[in-house]
């Protein structure tokens, strides 16, 4: 039983924080089930707890309160700012500026390593930003690749510092530790830029489960996001259809401003 136990208690750290006490409840009470009408259909009992587990990971909505830091564009853009000013500061204490860099100058060696990545990214995620209107492009392209940029500066200097902590070479292991830091931080950057509103730009709020797997095909199935000054709905879909292929934004005129406060 004890065995038994462990298993539920390690495949619980999988949930989600807020279900995990109830989930390991009832687990545990069908596991005591379990043990009385059949002990050995107990182990394989745990391990399709695992797979529950994950399943709840899996379709758990994203945090409904954004980060304060990373809430507004401005927030973000100066978070971000100040990261890479530390980063470019600790680079100039332990890095002479005449010492040889992987490239000519630390900003040619960025955008190559960053050119580097994008097909990495291309694979592993979707490039597109979804269906948003047309008005205000240019305002949110400027964020997408001021962010963008301040991104792969804190990657390329970030790991500069910490090969210089630990005693490496720049034209050896820190090399590959910049390209997977571009991939993480070039793939951060689409899922951060998807979740904002196209208006105001701010972190969309109230993450909603609409529909049911099974009634993918006859209707809508995803997760909406709400922009909290009350600009528009934003419907992503789970499973990509012919219907819904990519995520949409659906504005809301001003007769809709009362309910935001």
């Amino acid at each position: 039983m004890t065995i038994h136990l462990a298993m539920l208690r390690s495949a619980a750290w999988l949930v989600p924080g807020e279900q995990r006490a109830e989930w390991l409840a009832e687990w545990s009470a069908e596991l005591w089930h379990i043990r009385r009408t059949c002990e050995r259909q107990a182990t394989a009992f745990c391990l399709g707890a695992f797979r529950d587990a994950l399943w709840m990971r899996r379709n758990c909505p994203p945090e409904a309160q954004p980060a304060p830091w990373l809430e507004s564009p401005a927030r973000c853009l100066g978070f971000l700012g100040l990261v890479a000013a530390a980063c470019a500061l600790l680079a100039l204490c332990y890095h002479r500026p005449t010492m040889p860099l992987p490239v000519r100058g630390p900003i040619l060696a960025m955008l190559y390593m960053g050119l580097m990545a994008v097909p990495i990214v291309a694979a592993i995620t979707s490039l597109r930003l979804g269906t948003y209107p047309a008005h205000r492009n240019a305002w949110r392209w400027a964020f997408f690749a001021a962010k963008i940029a301040l991104v792969l500066f804190i990657v390329f200097f970030g790991v500069l510092d910490l090969a210089a902590l630990v005693g490496l070479k720049v034209t050896a292991g820190p090399i590959h530790l910049i390209l997977f830091g571009n991939v993480a931080a070039l793939r951060w950057a689409l899922i951060d830029q998807r979740r904002r509103c196209p208006e105001c730009l701010r972190l969309l709020t109230h993450p909603a489960r609409i529909g049911v797997p099974s009634q993918t095909f006859l209707e809508w199935y995803g997760t909406e996001f709400m922009c909290a000054k009350g600009h528009g709905l934003l419907h992503v879909p789970e499973i990509p259809t012919v219907s819904f292929r990519t995520q949409s934004w659906m504005h809301l005129d001003r007769s809709w401003k009362g309910l935001f406060l």
